[in-house]
C-alpha cells in the first residue's frame, strides 16, 4: 500500500488513542497543557497555517496536520516534521487481481508499413460476360456514290401553312411640280410619291415614300392647225368641278355641278358651258376640322396644361396639373377618351413635374423632383404601372436631365453632379449604370449639350468649350470620342447650332456670323463640310430659322426676311431654293411655331393680327395656307403647342372656355346630293 495512506491510518490510529486518552483523563484544563506532563499529547489541526505559536507553551507537542498528512512538533529551532516511517516491512502477498478497466479509445492510426512482396500469379480465370458496347468510332471514309435509286411514291401533300399578315397598300400621290421648284422640270410638271402605306390609314405620309418621279412638260410646241367645229348636240353632259369656300368646308372637298348642255334655264345650247339652268345634279364633298377639348383636368376655368405630349401606342402621356396634386405625369387614352394621373411623384399640392418625356419600349423616362433629390432623372414602366427615381446624379442638389435623347438601349442628356458643371451624360437602361459623357468645359465650368440628336451611332449637338463658345459638337458611341465639329463664327464667340435637324447625312440647324447674323445652315456628315444654306435676311440682319421641320426633300421653318416679318418658309434641298410660304400677318409677324407634318399637310400656330395665335394648316400639294380654328372667338389667343400626331387625329394644348386643356382635332367627311 501507499506509504502515504499508512502514515494517515496510523496517525488516525494515535488521534483516536489521544482521543481516548483524553477523554478519560480530561479533568477540565486546557486541552493544550495535559495534567499529566509525562504523557505524549497528539494534537489535530487542518494545515500548517492553524498551528500555534512554538513557544514554551507548546514545546515537545505533537501536532497532525490533516494537509500534509503528516507531524510536526514544537523544538527549539521551531516547528520540525516528523518522520514517523519505520523501515520497510516485509513484501505482502500479491493481492487478487481487480477487475479489467473499460476499454480505452482507439489510437490513432499508425503509419502505413511498406508494402509486402507481390504474391505469385493466381491461376487463370474464366472468361468473363460481354462488356457494354463501346463508343462508336470515327466514320470511316466515305465510299463511292451508288447508282440513284428509282423515284419513291409521292408523299401525301403536306398541311396549309397559317396565313400570312395582311400586306399594306401601295399608294402614288401625284402633286403639281412648277416650273423652277424643282431641279428636274424646266417646265411645269407632275410628281408622283409612291410608297407603301404602312399605318394604313389611306394617305402617304412623308415618312412611307419610298421613291419620287418627276415627269415634266416639254417645251411648248407651234399650234396645230384648227379643226373644223363638229356638230353641237343638246344631249352632251357637261361637268363642272370647283372648290367649296372654307367656311363650308375648313378642310377643303370638291363641289361637282352635271347636266345637258341644253339651254335650260335661259342658257346657251350647245356652247360647251354648263349654265346654272343647265344644271341638273350637284354633289359635294365636304372636309371640315373639328376641334373638341379632351379633358378639363383642372376644372373649371383652371389651367390643367398638357405640357411635353409623347406617343405611346394609343395613349398620350403628359405633365399636368389637376390643382390639388401639383403638376405631375399623367395619361390620356384616345380610344376611349379617358383621362388619369399616373403617378404623384412629389405627394400633396407641391409638383413633381415629368419634363423632356421619351419613349423606350413599354417604359418613359423623364426629368422629376421628388421633393427630396432635387431635379433627376425618373422612370414609368406602363406595363405595371411603377415610377422610380433612375439616379440621384447631383447628391447635393438638382441633377437634373434636360433634352433626353434615345439612342438604342441608351439615354443621352445634360446634366451636372454639382462638381463638373452641365456636360453631356449617358444613362445604359441595359445595366442601369450612369455617367458622364465627356467634360467639354474643363472644370466646374457649364459646357451643357443642347438640342442633342441622333445620326447612326453618333451623336449632335451644341457646346461650349473652353476656347470657343457656343459651337457644333459631336460624341462617336463606339468609340467615347467628342469633339468640336465646327467653329462657324471663326472668332472666339459662339456660331451656335440651335434646332438641330437631320435630314439623310446632313445636319440643318440655324447658326450665327457676325457679318450675316443669324441664318440657316448645314453640315454634311460624309465629308465634314459645314456651309449656309440662305441669306433670308441680307446682311448682318438675322433671317433665324426656327421649328425646322423635314417634308420629303424639303424644310420649313419660321423666319424672317426684314420687311414680312417672322412668317412661314421652305427650303428645297434638291436645287437649293429657298421662299417665304405664306404672310399670314401682313406687316406683322404670322409665326410658325410647332410645326407639325401630316400627309401632305404642316399644322402649326400662328397669328394673322386679328384672331390671336391660333391652329392654322399649309397644304403642300395645293399651296394653300388657312386657319385651322378659331378656338377662342376674337382676337383671344386659343394657341396650340406640343402638336402631336396619331393616325389622322392632332393632340395638342389649347387654351379654351375652360383654361389651357388637352384638346383634338380630326377631319370628319361628308358627301351631300341635290
Amino acid at each position: 500500500m501507499h506509504k502515504k495512506a499508512i502514515a494517515s491510518i496510523f496517525a488516525l490510529l494515535l488521534l483516536i488513542a489521544a482521543a481516548g486518552y483524553m477523554i478519560i483523563n480530561n479533568d477540565g484544563n486546557d486541552p493544550n497543557s495535559p495534567a499529566d506532563a509525562g504523557e505524549w499529547d497528539v494534537y489535530y489541526v487542518q494545515s500548517g497555517s492553524d498551528l500555534p505559536n512554538c513557544n514554551s507553551d507548546t514545546k515537545g507537542r505533537l501536532y497532525y496536520v490533516e494537509d500534509d498528512a503528516g507531524f510536526q512538533t514544537c523544538t527549539s529551532t521551531g516547528w520540525t516534521f516528523v518522520d514517523l516511517t519505520g523501515s520497510a516491512g516485509l513484501v505482502g502477498a500479491d493481492g487478487v487481481d481487480g477487475m479489467n478497466g473499460t476499454d480505452g479509445a482507439l489510437g490513432a492510426p499508425g503509419v502505413n508499413g511498406t508494402d509486402g512482396q507481390d504474391g505469385a500469379d493466381g491461376e487463370k480465370g474464366n472468361v468473363g460476360e460481354t462488356g457494354g458496347q463501346g463508343y462508336p468510332g470515327q466514320d470511316g471514309t466515305d465510299g463511292e456514290k451508288g447508282n440513284v435509286g428509282e423515284t419513291g411514291d409521292q408523299g401525301d401533300p403536306g398541311q396549309n401553312g397559317t396565313d400570312g399578315l395582311d400586306g399594306h397598300s401601295v399608294l402614288a400621290v401625284t402633286t403639281p411640280a412648277p416650273a423652277g421648284t424643282t431641279m428636274y422640270c424646266s417646265e411645269d410638271g407632275i410628281r408622283i410619291d409612291v410608297g407603301v402605306d404602312v399605318n394604313d390609314n389611306g394617305s402617304l405620309e412623308v415618312s412611307e415614300i419610298h421613291y419620287t418621279q418627276y415627269i415634266c412638260n416639254g417645251e411648248g410646241g407651234q399650234d396645230g392647225v384648227n379643226g373644223t367645229n363638229g356638230s353641237a348636240s343638246p344631249n352632251t353632259m357637261l361637268t363642272s368641278i370647283s372648290a367649296p369656300t372654307l367656311q363650308a368646308c375648313s378642310s377643303g372637298g370638291r363641289i361637282m355641278k352635271q347636266g345637258l348642255d341644253n339651254a335650260d334655264g335661259g342658257g346657251i345650247a350647245q356652247n360647251g358651258i354648263l349654265e346654272s339652268g343647265e344644271i341638273d345634279y350637284t354633289t359635294t364633298y365636304c372636309s371640315n376640322f373639328v376641334v373638341t377639348r379632351q379633358a378639363d383636368i383642372s376644372g373649371g376655368i383652371f389651367n390643367g396644361y398638357a405640357n411635353d405630349i409623347v406617343v405611346m401606342g394609343t395613349r398620350l402621356y403628359f405633365e399636368a396639373g389637376d390643382g390639388i396634386s401639383g403638376y405631375e405625369l399623367w395619361v390620356h387614352e384616345t380610344t376611349n377618351g379617358s383621362t388619369w394621373q399616373v403617378t404623384d411623384i412629389r405627394s400633396g399640392i407641391s409638383s413633381g413635374f415629368a419634363n423632356y418625356i421619351v419613349v423606350m419600349g413599354t417604359r418613359l423616362y423623364f426629368e422629376a423632383d421628388d421633393g427630396s433629390s432635387g431635379y433627376e432623372l425618373w422612370a414609368h414602366e406602363t406595363t405595371n404601372g411603377s415610377t422610380w427615381q433612375v439616379a440621384d446624379i447631383n447628391p447635393s442638389g438638382n441633377g437634373y436631365a434636360y433634352d433626353l435623347t434615345v439612342m438604342g438601349t441608351r439615354l443621352y442628356f445634360e446634366a451636372t453632379n454639382g462638381i463638373s458643371g452641365e456636360e453631356l451624360w449617358a444613362h445604359e437602361t441595359a445595366n442601369n449604370s450612369t455617367w458622364q459623357v465627356a467634360d467639354i468645359m474643363s472644370g466646374s465650368g457649364n459646357g451643357y449639350a443642347n438640342d442633342i440628336v441622333v445620326m447612326g451611332t453618333r451623336l449632335y449637338f451644341e457646346a461650349k468649350g473652353s476656347t470657343d463658345d457656343f459651337e457644333l459638337w459631336a460624341h462617336e458611341s463606339t468609340n467615347d470620342s467628342t469633339w468640336q465639329v465646327a467653329d462657324i463664327s471663326n472668332s472666339g464667340f459662339g456660331g451656335r447650332a440651335a434646332d438641330i435637324t437631320v435630314m439623310g447625312t446632313r445636319l440643318y440647324f440655324e447658326a450665327w456670323t457676325s457679318s450675316s447674323g443669324h441664318e440657316l445652315w448645314a453640315h454634311e456628315t460624309t465629308n465634314d463640310s459645314t456651309w449656309q444654306v440662305a441669306e433670308i435676311w441680307s446682311g448682318s440682319g438675322h433671317g433665324n430659322a426656327n421649328e425646322i421641320t423635314v417634308m420629303a426633300t424639303r424644310l420649313y421653318f419660321e423666319a424672317q426676311d426684314g420687311s414680312s416679318g417672322e412668317e412661314l418658309w421652305v427650303h428645297e434641298t434638291v436645287n437649293g431654293s429657298t421662299w417665304q410660304v405664306a404672310d399670314i400677318n401682313s406687316g406683322g409677324s404670322g409665326m410658325a411655331n410647332d410645326i407639325t407634318v401630316m400627309g401632305t399637310r404642316l399644322y402649326f400656330e400662328a397669328y394673322d393680327g386679328s384672331s390671336g395665335y391660333e391652329l392654322w394648316v399649309h397644304d403642300t400639294t395645293t399651296d394653300s395656307t388657312w386657319q385651322v380654328a378659331d378656338i377662342i372667338s376674337g382676337s383671344g389667343s386659343g394657341m396650340a403647342n406640343d402638336i402631336t400626331v396619331i393616325g389622322t387625329r392632332l393632340y395638342f394644348e389649347a387654351q379654351g372656355n375652360s383654361g389651357v386643356e388637352l384638346h383634338m382635332m380630326e377631319i370628319e367627311h361628308s358627301i351631300t346630293y341635290n
